[in-house]
């Protein structure tokens, strides 16, 4: 078979082809809250490259976005719209399987008040405010707005194949294009296979068909499929979209990217209501652990039956066992966990270090999973009714804490609070080691339960909101709020069918490995670990104190403005052969400049106050010194050096209307903003560093790695030549007794091993340690977070004090250099610009940085000469 589409697009990244930097009417036409994710970036370069320069275009066109549970496809909803209506485009159909999203859907395209909308509060494209409105048929829709029309698949399908008077036919779609977008799109595909189910023939007559006539009634139409499920081991299915998927970001690479939870499988032998009650505890026990560290979370469960009936009895069985709950009945429970480090790690917390009683434990779960805070959604109207309150169950007003369902909840459910999944059936559907459907179905579950709740962690205020931050400190309370847990029976081959329907869906981590650094019993017996400080720098608000104009942004004062329409008209042969005939009465067209500050201060007052980038009190942030809107426009610091060149016929030039000098002060404060932004910095790293006692930094780490590649392997267990004639665990210079590094690192511990007899000779200590994330600098420059790999210590004890060096070493592959030379250039700021406080405690401390450190090459070379200097002191 050919190359893909979605393979062409992978070459084309690989080279750079791709690299384009997205519309603003894309960015600044997005609600505030929402950043695009590195993959979507990445999906709209694909899609704006594709609309743009791919030359095998098909028209009409059809593309599916075939990408994870969890990760955003409404936002690339959102931001595809926003782009096509700048392209012409203003019918949006969107359509789903499910009537339960389609209320939820509406509410994040037009409901402004929602949590999860999905647009900025006005948008602008054109410098026209665009509405968002949804329609019933297009012939009622608004040229100047975005127009969706919701529907389901089987309502438009009944619309289709049985008119009614005023209703929309198949040959209404001729007179209009229009933009389809279909979530769930896996849906569509039941025509596509040759050997149906049951629910796969009905759907024949419907869904695909329908679809497809209507995407064919107009040559500019586009189909734009979402989904995380189409079945590409499927042949007629993987050959329909051979030409048609744009993206492909798998669940697998979603989460190896971090920006899921993971998936912890607990089974015990219990009955369902004592599996319950673990859930209960355990989701407890992260809202106070996310209190603890003052953040808001209110965990949800997930209480999955086999059936309604077993749903009902079940919720049932759950209410009683809330409102008999005792004290008793929590210490019976604590007693019985010795053995499960995550139960008795929940009660620890809550019972000996928050000071809790069983008793009073027990009441505040009754008050929180009481009656009103339970909902079965096993009956449709229910479900439909509840959708929206099921999607914002993130929401503070919203305390839902248990969900007890069959399978209503499998599409279209977003949500990021669900923390544990309680199976309360013991059966199984798989075969032969091959997943049934029952159980790949639990698994997609899972995976839709999996999407990562967002928090900012207070010691990580950098690190993203949306992703993972502990991976590498399991150990870490916070932890749990980056875990799932599944809850099931004691069954050993339902376990191992469900680890196969995981590892299927790419959701479970078979890769990783858990391991734990531990400090060198030497080490932490040593004064130097008891009494030592790390120095470290902070991150500090931008107070741009030293900004007074536009040139310190870096924003150039001209500027040159598109063509003015000269109403030239041209004629010429449909046949070719014709002479060009062109018509014009005012010669041709001529450039000619202006100064920004001559147009009348009302037509820039009115630019200025439409753009609420330009409104005084944000102004204010970025220039401290400004005294207000007049000096903006006046001063030649800001909009009275701006001279802007516009082309056009001499008597238009000579004549410029109001509206097209407001036309032009409205590109030219878009360019300046877009500078502005480009260049402005929000924080800076501080060139003082402070110090911190070594021993509250540097303790026992416990990690999760990947088996994959040499960051998974021990010292012991490397593949790098020489490794295995050097006893790490007899270093006391490596205080912790083991490493788990890149290659570059291993080879700098092994460099350094060459070195450690000249160390000995000049330093009465010296000391390697390996920071986990646990001393953080920020550049000088723009505050941007660095963490480097060792801290090496240097003491040498003088006539009258100490003198300790703190070296930051930061060893890189070749692969990295590049993307990574930021780094090396604030390195090399610490030695000229880092202030420590030179003599503290009667100790003489200096920090420096080195150059990437490399085994080969350049780096090499760098490194040596500047490490040579520390063995010549």
């Amino acid at each position: 078979m050919s190359q893909s589409l979605n393979q062409e697009f992978d070459a084309l990244e690989k080279y750079g082809a791709l690299k384009a930097d997205l519309p603003a009417d894309i960015t600044d036409n997005l609600a505030g809250k929402i950043v695009l994710r590195p993959y979507q970036v990445r999906a709209l370069q694909r899609y704006l490259f594709y609309i743009e320069k791919y030359e095998a275009r098909p028209s009409p066109t059809q593309l599916l976005f075939h990408m994870a549970t969890g990760s955003g496809k409404t936002v690339l909803m959102a931001a595809l719209i926003l782009d096509l209506y700048r392209r012409g485009y203003r019918n949006f159909l969107f359509f789903v399987n499910s009537a339960q999203i389609i209320e939820k859907t509406k509410d994040n395209f037009l409901n402004p008040v929602s949590a999860k909308y999905l647009f900025a509060p006005q948008i602008r494209i054109d410098d026209k405010l665009v509405e968002v409105r949804a329609v019933d048929t297009f012939d009622a829709a608004s040229g100047e707005a975005i127009n969706i029309h919701f529907t389901t698949i089987q309502g438009l399908h009944r619309r289709m194949t049985e008119p009614r008077e005023n209703a929309v036919t198949m040959e209404d779609f001729r007179d209009y294009k229009v933009v389809m977008i279909s979530d769930e799109a896996h849906h569509l595909n039941a025509e596509t296979k040759k050997t149906l189910t049951r629910n796969e023939a009905e759907e024949k007559a419907s869904w695909e068909s329908t679809v497809n006539g209507i995407f064919a009634q107009h040559p500019q139409n586009m189909l734009l499929e979402f989904t995380a499920t189409v079945d590409l081991e499927h042949d007629a299915i993987r050959a329909k979209y051979q030409d048609k998927i744009l993206y492909d970001y798998s669940l697998r690479q979603f989460r190896e990217d971090g920006y899921s939870k993971d998936i912890e499988l607990r089974q015990a032998d219990l009955p369902p209501v004592e599996r319950m009650l673990q859930a209960v505890v355990l989701s407890q026990y992260r809202r106070k652990v996310a209190e603890a560290h003052g953040l808001h979370c209110k965990p949800v469960i997930l209480m999955k039956s086999k059936t309604i009936a077993a749903s009902s009895d079940n919720e049932a069985a759950f209410t009683e066992l809330v409102e008999g709950l005792t004290g008793e009945r929590i210490e019976a429970l604590r007693a019985a966990s010795q053995g499960d480090d995550t139960l008795s790690r929940a009660f620890a917390f809550i019972l000996d270090e928050r000071g809790m009683t069983a008793d009073d434990f027990a009441r505040e779960l009754q008050g929180d999973f009481a009656l009103d805070k339970v909902v079965n959604v096993n009956n449709p109207k229910d479900l439909e009714q509840r959708q929206i309150e099921l999607n914002t169950l993130e929401s503070r007003t919203n305390e839902i804490r248990v969900i007890f369902a069959v399978d209503k909840l499998n599409e279209g459910w977003d949500v990021l609070n669900l923390f544990d999944i309680v199976r309360l059936y013991d059966t199984r559907d798989g075969r032969e080691n091959k997943v049934g459907k029952t159980t790949m179905a639990e698994a997609q579950l899972i995976g839709r339960g999996a999407r990562y709740f967002p928090f900012t962690a207070p010691e990580k205020p950098d690190a993203a909101p949306e992703k993972r931050k502990y991976d590498s400190a399991v150990d870490h309370p916070l932890r749990v709020l980056e875990e799932l847990h599944y809850h099931c029976s004691h069954n050993p081959k339902y376990i191992q069918d469900i680890r196969n329907a995981l590892r299927e869906t790419g959701m479970l981590d078979d890769t990783a490995r858990t391991v734990t650094l531990r400090l060198k019993e030497s080490f932490k017996a040593s004064d130097f670990y008891k009494s030592e400080l790390v120095w470290v720098n902070e991150r500090v608000k931008n107070t741009r104190e030293g900004v007074d104009g536009l040139e310190a942004y870096k924003v150039e004062s001209r500027f040159t403005y598109p063509t003015l329409m000269t109403g030239r008209i041209t004629e010429s042969s449909a046949f070719g052969g014709g002479k060009d005939q062109k018509q014009s009465a005012q010669g041709e067209p001529v450039a000619r400049d202006f100064k920004l500050a001559e147009f009348a201060a009302p037509i820039l007052r009115f630019a200025l106050d439409a753009n609420e980038f330009f409104h005084f009190a944000n102004l204010r942030a970025y220039f401290p010194q400004l005294s207000g809107i007049a000096e903006f426009i006046a001063s030649e610091n800001y909009l009275g050096s701006a001279n802007v060149s516009v082309r056009g016929l001499p008597d238009d030039l000579d004549n410029l209307t109001a509206r097209q000098k407001l036309d032009i002060a409205h590109f030219v404060l878009h360019q300046i903003e877009a500078g502005i932004k480009r260049e402005s910095v929000e924080f800076l790293g501080s060139k003082d560093f402070k110090p911190y006692p070594i021993k509250d930094r540097f303790i026992d780490k416990t990690l999760k790695l990947s088996k994959e590649g040499e960051t998974g392997r021990s010292w012991s267990e490397s593949n790098i030549p020489g490794l295995d004639q050097i006893d790490l665990s007899a270093k006391e210079w490596h205080v912790y007794d083991d490493n788990y590094g890149t290659d570059q690192e291993k080879h700098f511990i092994k460099y350094l091993n060459d070195h450690a007899k000249s160390l000995s000779e000049r330093y009465e200590e010296f000391y390697l340690l390996r920071n986990e994330k646990v001393v953080k600098l920020y550049a000088f420059d723009n505050g941007q977070a660095f963490e480097p790999d060792f801290l090496l210590f240097l003491r040498r004890r003088g006539d009258d004090k100490s003198t300790i060096h703190q070296l930051f070493i930061e060893p890189k592959g070749d692969h990295l250099k590049q993307v990574d030379g930021w780094k090396e250039a604030f390195l090399n700021q610490i030695n000229a610009e880092g202030r420590i406080e030179t003599v503290f405690q009667g100790k003489d401390y200096a920090v420096y940085g080195l150059p990437f450190y490399n085994e080969q090459g350049q780096s090499n070379a760098d490194f040596r000469a500047s490490f040579d200097h520390f063995l010549e002191k």
